[in-house]
């Protein structure tokens, strides 16, 4: 009953550890290159805006949290000289991080002066060029001199999407620094669109490699040349030059018409697989795009069966205001291929070809290796040692047998659990079957795998689980195994130990015959290098558990914990004191703990037969210390010979004051002593007060007084009273 009680509450504490990587990074400009500003001017911006990069691995995926470092250098003309200014931010999660670039004034005697500003990440590194111009002598505007080469103002601009407009756009930049005459080299030249509807109309500068898009930027004679592009949706609009983000020419008329059908890209619906003369699923919808890749309203297809037999319906010749077209496919007798071509009438090179699947019939799909009892294991991030292997067979009739199917794809995926699979698919060989390896992810704990082929089949599902090379445990996993406080432990007293892989391939309890030994269930613990007795090893419903006693050697203070669990070991620093008073529990009839008691005719305390009231009552504790005589470690069956020489047990008292409580105050104790039988239990003998409380919940306690005179309770639990 009382070894019972050891395992009854049974807490799981688990640790997940998420493993984090840094891919190589690219860095790339998103706007905020190439502006001016003056200083002081009337009308212009007399500040930057953010400059702004975007972070990506070599897959082109934005990075977050990548550290951007900044140098910024002004040329001569500064008024702050031509020290570097460095900074750093963190990217966003999109990727992009943003430096904001200070304003100062050009120096005595100078116009204009730029800035080139370095962003870096790792290796990769992109620069910005910023102006900064004062205003002209007795004049409110600045020294710089912007000229519009080509279009002229409010020059009309007419084409057809995804082409190319004419003439150029052509600026270029001067200005007087120091009163010698120069050129501007870096500065940013953009069309900007506008449409009352949205999407509108575009024309935008041709981009250039690396760059933000729809710029052109000035060389080393001070001239930028602008590629228009006609972009967005046919209709029309207007645009406007934008020169460094500051100078504006007046808008002119914008006109976009549709261009040319380009191509026809997929949207849904390729790859299906049916059985013979079935409906495939899902309709095969393709898009027709123009030149620039936007949706082309009002092209006429063809649809056609070019491999296998299959017949379409439901079809739709002429993309609509999305692109789209669309038919429906039902497979034929034939088994094997079917290749569905959809082209543009006139055009056939612009195609898109859909490749479907007429299945051999089947409606069975069993596991033929990979799912065992007790389920596989491996330990995290290794392979589990035997490959998931199914079968798929042929539909089977009463008069035949069920007949291996090739060429079928098995869809296999991780349902739940931490593993990686070695490939998403397979198909089916000669023999019918189809397999594929797992490895263990790094968190421990079950995995399900699942297997299916769709078409009605139901699904196998194997189970495996992820061991962790050594358990984990923590210093909150140790306990008072009576009172279940965390860290409440000290020599000699019991203590259990939660945590993960401690028991993986235990399902209940694992207990001693008689002895607690020190290795079970490939299980061991040491305090300090001194081995503990283990009196069982549990796992239930996933809470796993060790319980053991505190080698009665171990000095108080912190000391490292071992436990081992299949020859791999974690160690951590628990505190041990010099008491830890628990009082055990047990769960009575109305589902609630209370106090382990005996009364004076052996029965154990329950709600059916309560102490009484001037009884003499025995309490089982753990933690009270040493005794005298002294106990060792694993000690339950202490003998001593008496007068005539037989061995008899001997009493081994309690070394500390103990006080026990009953109803919030003290009783009489009557003996405080190690319990014979029972490792690192002890037992406590008190008399209920005469005129006590009644009743099912009296509170019940114990305290024990340590070295400098204060007393340590342990936990406060109940007992019931008659």
């Amino acid at each position: 009953m009382l070894r019972s009680t050891l395992f009854a509450a049974c807490i799981l504490a688990a640790l997940v550890f998420l493993p984090a990587f840094c891919a190589a990074q690219t860095v790339s400009i998103v706007s905020g290159n190439g502006q001016v500003v003056c200083v002081a001017c009337f009308g212009p911006p007399q500040a930057f805006v953010p400059l702004d990069v975007l972070v990506t691995d070599s897959n082109g995926n934005p990075l977050a949290g990548q550290t951007v470092t900044w140098v910024a250098t002004p040329g001569f003309g500064s008024s702050f000289g031509t020290g570097p200014t460095t900074a750093t931010s963190t990217t966003d999660d999109t990727g992009q991080a943003i430096f904001d670039l200070p304003v100062v004034f050009p120096a005595v005697g100078y116009s204009y002066f730029q800035t080139p500003v370095t962003a870096t990440v790792g290796t990769s590194s992109v620069t910005f060029t910023e102006t900064t111009s004062a205003p002209a002598q007795n004049s409110l505007g600045p020294t710089i001199f912007v000229s519009l080469v080509s279009p002229a103002i409010t020059t009309p601009y007419s084409g057809m999407l995804g082409t190319s407009g004419s003439p150029p756009v052509k600026v270029t930049i001067s200005g007087i620094d120091a009163g010698v005459p120069g050129v501007l080299q870096g500065v940013a030249v953009q069309i900007v669109s506008m449409s009352t509807t949205s999407p509108g109309p575009t024309l935008n500068c041709m981009s250039q490699p690396g760059q933000q898009p729809n710029t052109a930027f000035t060389d080393s004679t001070g001239t930028a040349i602008c590629t228009p592009v006609f972009g967005g949706t046919p209709g029309s609009g207007t645009y406007q030059i934008v020169v460094g983000g500051t100078y504006i020419f007046l808008a002119g008329p914008l006109t976009v018409t549709p261009g040319p059908p380009a191509m026809i890209k997929l949207i849904s619906g390729n790859g299906q697989s049916v059985n013979p003369s079935t409906p495939f699923p899902l309709p095969l919808v393709a898009e027709v795009d123009d030149m620039a890749g936007s949706p082309y309203i009002g092209a006429n297809v063809t649809w056609a069966v070019t491999q296998g037999t299959a017949t379409l319906s439901s079809t739709v010749n002429t993309s609509g205001s999305n692109g789209q077209v669309s038919t429906r496919v039902t497979a034929g007798a034939n088994t094997g291929p079917v290749q569905v071509t959809v082209s543009v009438v006139g055009n056939s090179s612009i195609k898109y070809v859909f490749t479907l699947n007429i299945n051999t019939p089947y409606n069975q799909l069993d596991i033929v290796s990979g799912n065992t009892t007790p389920p596989q294991s491996a330990a995290e991030n290794t392979s589990f040692p035997d490959p998931l292997t199914v079968q798929v067979n042929e539909q089977a009739t009463s008069q035949s047998t069920a007949t291996p199917v090739a060429g079928v794809t098995v869809n296999f995926a991780v349902t739940s659990g931490s593993a990686t699979l070695s490939a998403a698919s397979a198909t089916t060989n000669a023999q019918g079957q189809a397999q594929v390896t797992v490895t263990a992810g790094a968190t421990p704990g079950p995995v399900t795998v699942t297997a299916s082929v769709g078409g009605g089949v139901p699904p196998v599902a194997f189970s495996l689980v992820v061991l962790h090379p050594g358990p984990i445990v923590t210093a909150q996993g140790f306990v008072n195994a009576a009172g279940f406080q965390p860290q409440f432990i000290s020599p000699c007293s019991l203590a259990t130990i939660y945590g993960m892989g401690i028991a993986p391939a235990i399902q209940g309890a694992v207990t001693p015959f008689i002895e607690p030994p020190l290795l079970l269930a490939g299980v061991s613990v040491s305090f300090g290098g001194i081995p503990a007795p283990i009196l069982g090893v549990v796992n239930e419903n996933g809470s796993q558990s060790v319980s053991v006693q505190v080698p009665c050697g171990v000095t108080p203070g912190s000391v490292p914990a071992t436990v081992t669990v299949n020859g791999a070991s974690t160690t951590v620093m628990v505190n041990v004191m010099l008491v830890s008073p628990g009082i055990f529990e047990t769960v009575m009839s109305d589902g609630k703990s209370r106090a382990v008691m005996v009364r004076p005719d052996g029965s154990f305390v329950q709600l059916e037969n309560p102490a009484r009231r001037g009884e003499t009552i025995r309490a089982y504790l753990t933690g009270l210390g040493q005794t005298t005589p002294a106990i060792s470690t694993n000690e339950f069956i202490p003998l001593v010979p008496d007068s005539s020489g037989t061995l008899v047990p001997e009493t081994l008292s309690v070394a500390a004051k103990t006080v026990v409580g009953v109803n919030n105050h003290g009783v009489l104790e009557l003996s405080a002593n190690y319990a014979f039988g029972l490792v690192g239990v002890y037992e406590v003998q008190f008399v209920v007060p005469t005129d006590t409380a009644t009743g099912n919940d009296v509170v019940f306690a114990v305290a024990i007084f340590q070295p400098d005179g204060t007393a340590l309770f342990g936990n406060s639990t109940f007992m019931p009273i008659q």
